[in-house]
């Protein structure tokens, strides 16, 4: 069964997509965009008045006759049932809705998920691996060598870094915060296998999602440790296998396992590959709860905590997440100007705060106050990292930074953290 109802034309239902309000040519657009990766590009659509009745009201439950009059009485134009059976029908076309189309594509995407014995490249294409490589190592090599490239030693105790925080943004823009993580990794552990937790960009029926498949890298596969993936889906009270395919579509492991891949060059590894979905839900909630107060949040945490205490430095935690996501592009009304970008800086260090602290409660109720305005994207996987080291680690931030596009349009921020056992920390002047 898939995890999401399916619904008649007569009565549409929009899927749930991101949707961006955008001026593109001096016009106003709506971006659509798929976490699920079905569409595989942004679509845009030129708002009108039929499509702004749909977005708010076509919920599987109101039929084009009643979507047509609340056309009619929100603009006082003649809209007809069979001019919003038109629209549905494009929305359809488009895989924009909750239909039986969906369904069939969604399915197909499944079927060739489990036809296909690794989880392929979304990111780098490896039609001509040669050049991909040269053009990567090129891009490698201007991340440790930049202006904000890692020193050559970084002031962390030696085989004793535990976990990272990396960022999931492309590497153009995020290169060197990359760098600052994987030195860490590569120079301060003598781990063999990496329990990364990568941010989903959607919602889904279950909150953590892992895969066996090995992950491909212009570099060749890795393989995923089974013993501690088995050790972990053992110990958790939850379904962890039931949505892998949405492995095939999300960025956010794949750019830390290439990283592990290039930097590691020889040194033999494995992962385990396990997404999170939003948690976002947790800061409406009245009165006020925290995650780890859902038995599925709680069990699943504790699993990584022991499969960490069990293995020791054998083990390292990796979480691939970014931050702040602010600007026109993201639906905000201002430009990143010096002052929105003083003010999220603000807002994100009192998260990164919390982050050393490995206080997952402080880190999460950072956000509860503006609702998280600044539109964090990886308050889950950050939360749950958090929460499996409580008590016993201490976090140091090695790199925070913010990639403005030059149109001040599309600001996004991340941070590189490393977090080491609380008895041996080094601490700095």
């Amino acid at each position: 069964m898939p995890p999401f109802p399916v619904f008649p034309l007569e009565t549409p239902a929009m899927r749930p997509l991101q949707v961006t309000p955008v001026v593109h040519e001096g016009r106003q657009v709506l971006v659509f965009q798929d976490p699920a990766g079905i569409l595989e590009n942004p679509l845009a659509i030129v708002p009108d008045a039929i499509l702004l009745v749909l977005l708010q009201h076509a919920d599987g439950e109101t039929d084009l006759g009643r979507l047509a009059e609340i056309a009619r009485e929100q603009t006082d134009l003649i809209i007809t049932a069979d001019r919003i059976r038109s629209v549905v029908r494009e929305l359809d076309e488009s895989m924009l809705l909750l239909s039986e189309r969906f369904l069939a594509k969604w399915q197909e995407r499944r079927v060739e998920w489990d036809a296909t014995p690794v989880r392929r490249s979304v990111v780098f294409d490896g039609s001509e691996p040669e050049l991909l490589r040269e053009s990567l190592d090129a891009e490698f090599e201007r991340h440790v060598t930049g202006p904000g490239a890692p020193p050559t030693r970084l002031d962390l105790p030696s085989d004793n870094v535990r976990a990272v925080i990396s960022p999931h943004i492309d590497y153009m823009r995020g290169g060197e915060t990359y760098a600052w993580a994987y030195k860490a990794v590569r120079d301060h552990t003598k781990a063999t296998t990496f329990v990364i937790l990568g941010t989903l960009h959607r919602s889904a029926a279950h909150t953590f999602i892992a895969t066996r498949k090995p992950y491909d890298t212009p570099w060749g596969l890795v393989e995923v440790n089974n013993d501690v993936l088995n050790d972990i889906a053992g110990a958790f009270e939850g379904e962890l296998f039931e949505e892998e395919h949405l492995h095939g579509s999300e960025h956010t492991i794949e750019l830390q396992v290439v990283y592990l891949k290039r930097m590691l060059g020889d040194r033999p590894f494995r992962i385990v590959p396990i997404l999170v979905a939003p948690l976002d839900e947790y800061l409406y909630i009245d009165p006020p709860i925290e995650p780890a107060q859902d038995p599925e949040i709680a069990s699943f945490t504790q699993a990584i905590r022991d499969v960490m205490r069990r293995h020791g430095d054998d083990v390292v935690l990796i979480a691939g997440v970014d931050l702040a996501h602010c600007g026109p592009e993201f639906g905000h009304p201002d430009a990143n100007d010096e002052v929105v970008l003083d003010a999220v800086r603000r807002e994100d260090l009192e998260a990164v705060r919390a982050v050393e602290s490995v206080d997952a409660t402080a880190f999460f109720e950072s956000f509860r106050k503006t609702m998280n305005a600044r539109n964090v994207c990886s308050i889950a996987p950050i939360y749950c990292a958090l929460h499996a080291m409580r008590d016993e680690h201490q976090g140091k931030l090695l790199r925070y930074h913010q990639a403005n596009s030059d149109d001040k349009t599309c600001m996004v921020s991340f941070a590189s953290v490393a977090f080491t056992p609380k008895s041996r920390i080094i601490l700095l002047s």
